[in-house]
């Protein structure tokens, strides 16, 4: 008990330090969830406490969903990790600079479409400034990447190397995954998700809309002002690449993911992810990676696959080893956006209670 006072003393202490109203851990062990602890408030004007039940936007932790909703979609064979997406889609996306040379799945999971997230377009939308109509995932996506869009600019929107020669990190190229995957599978992105991902693995707190999830249960985002010593709240924030970063869920629904993926895709004896995605994404000979996951060194023996999450008020990491099988999900309704504080908030919780 001395022991876990201890520990618990210590996060908070590093909650108030980084400026943090909220956290919602898990540790895995072994592929099953070893505990999960609750710190802090998930609203602070209203002094809700975070809780199991508490749901939180998990950012790019997000794409990680996303990547296994179009794996199982590989698995059953609609296409392979190296087709050229034209082949899926009702508009063609090309890089204008390098026409003759396809996109493909594979190139879009490993950040290396060549396409770019433009800010100048894009930033309203992800920072909540955007007050126009809704903007369906595939009308935003064709007006972006299509020659002759609305939004369509060659030099913002495409980098000026070839698909598959560089690395570019690209929240659009995730959004047109998701968008991949509505078409393939005939239904929206976030139905495809609801009926083959989070009803299976019994995710029950889980929605990539804000709106379909009870309002008490929401985790309120915050910014924190340094000059003004206080925090400043933050809308629950929509964007039309939602298959990017826009999913809520609990810490215990993440959790059920992870121990799902670590297993190779089984849940409660069942195998809801293809084993295929699993192995493709984040396979134990880790010099293969990387497709969606990347590699984070917890210290110099133990590498393991991460992802994590960024937006305004929203902070979020998942990491996993897959030989041991343990694993660490981090949900935030605060900003932490320093590497070195990433590294010990995750030491310290990984290390447990």
């Amino acid at each position: 008990m001395a022991q876990q006072a201890n520990f618990d003393s210590a996060v908070s202490t590093e909650l108030k330090r980084l400026n943090i109203p909220g956290l919602a851990v898990a540790k895995l062990e072994s592929g099953k969830v070893a505990w999960t602890g609750y710190y802090g408030y998930q609203n602070l004007e209203k002094q809700v406490p975070v809780t199991e039940n508490t749901v939180f936007q998990i950012a790019s932790v997000a794409k990680t969903v996303t990547a296994a909703a179009i794996m199982q979609l590989v698995g059953q064979g609609y296409f392979s990790l190296d087709d050229d997406i034209n082949g899926f889609l009702p508009f063609p996306v090309r890089n204008a600079f390098f026409p003759e040379k396809p996109i493909t799945i594979r190139h879009l999971l490993r950040h290396r479409s060549s396409i770019r997230d433009n800010p100048d377009y894009l930033l309203p939308f992800w920072e909540g400034d955007y007050k126009g109509p809704d903007i369906a995932l595939g009308t935003f996506l064709q007006n972006y990447l299509a020659a002759g869009g609305p939004t369509y600019r060659k030099d913002k929107n495409f980098i000026h190397t070839a698909p598959g020669d560089s690395f570019e990190y690209s929240n659009m190229g995730y959004a047109l995954l998701g968008y991949i995957v509505e078409r393939t599978a005939k239904m929206p992105f976030d139905e495809y998700c609801q009926k083959k991902l989070f009803t299976p693995l019994e995710m029950h707190n889980t929605n990539w809309f804000p709106d379909r999830i009870d309002p008490d249960k929401l985790a309120t985002a915050y910014t924190f002002s340094d000059s003004l010593k206080v925090y400043q709240q933050r809308h629950q924030s929509t964007f039309p690449d939602y298959p990017s970063g826009q999913l809520r869920t609990s810490i215990g629904d993440l959790a059920k993911f992870l121990a799902c993926w670590t297993n190779n895709g089984k849940f409660n004896g069942k195998s809801i992810i293809d084993s295929l995605a699993v192995q493709t994404l984040t396979p134990r000979n880790l010099s293969l990676g990387f497709h969606t996951w990347f590699l984070y060194l917890l210290n110099t023996e133990t590498p393991m696959y991460s992802h994590n999450g960024h937006s305004p008020g929203v902070s979020t990491y998942m990491l996993y080893d897959p030989f041991s099988k343990n694993g660490l999900i981090i949900l935030m309704n605060g900003e932490v956006t320093s590497y070195a504080d990433w590294r010990k908030l995750i030491g310290l919780l990984y290390r447990g209670r």
